[in-house]
């Protein structure tokens, strides 16, 4: 009777444990899923995205997302913007990831782009955002009903879906 008191408390201990873990771990996104999304609150939708580099996913719409986050910090030139993770982007990326105390890298991933999170404010309600970049530099972003991020490149108004998959703002040609 001792030993399946004692084997119960076990596997209950057990269960706990795991249970305690499943519940500790922070939401996953997949890039598979093809955009920058998130469910729930949307303070920690970009803990769980990327990787993106020069050799990872280097030329879609997230890419260009983090390119602005660049040129609102003042680590790249405008006209740099093209949806290419390419070696001027890499060396923004390693200056910016310096500067801010994390591994320099020149990849972005969950912890670059949870530490750019922290410049994102509301902006008319919970779909509507704005990066805080230097000075006036400023990005707006969305966040649809399903989940999924957007952006607008400028004055154009051109909201694209922040896609991993493709590149389509009109200066990613």
């Amino acid at each position: 009777m001792f030993l399946r008191i004692r084997a119960a408390t076990m596997a209950m201990a057990v269960a706990t444990a795991g249970a305690v873990v499943i519940v500790a771990a922070p939401a996953s996104a997949s890039v598979s899923q093809g955009y920058v999304a998130g469910s729930g609150t949307w303070t920690d939708d970009w803990n769980d995205e990327g990787p993106i580099s020069a050799s990872t996913r280097s030329y879609n719409n997230v890419v260009a997302m983090w390119q602005k986050i660049l040129v609102a910090d003042g680590y790249l030139a405008a006209s740099g913007v093209d949806c290419r993770f390419g070696a001027v982007t890499t060396a923004a990326t390693k200056r910016w990831q310096s500067d801010r105390g994390l591994v320099s890298d020149g990849v972005v991933g969950p912890r670059t782009l949870a530490r750019a999170a922290t410049r994102l404010s509301t902006y008319e309600g919970d779909n509507w955002f704005y990066y805080d970049g230097l000075g006036s530099n400023v990005i707006y972003f969305g966040r649809l009903p399903d989940g999924r991020w957007d952006m607008s490149l400028g004055p154009d108004l051109e909201w694209k879906p922040l896609a991993y998959t493709s590149a389509t703002f009109s200066i990613c040609s």
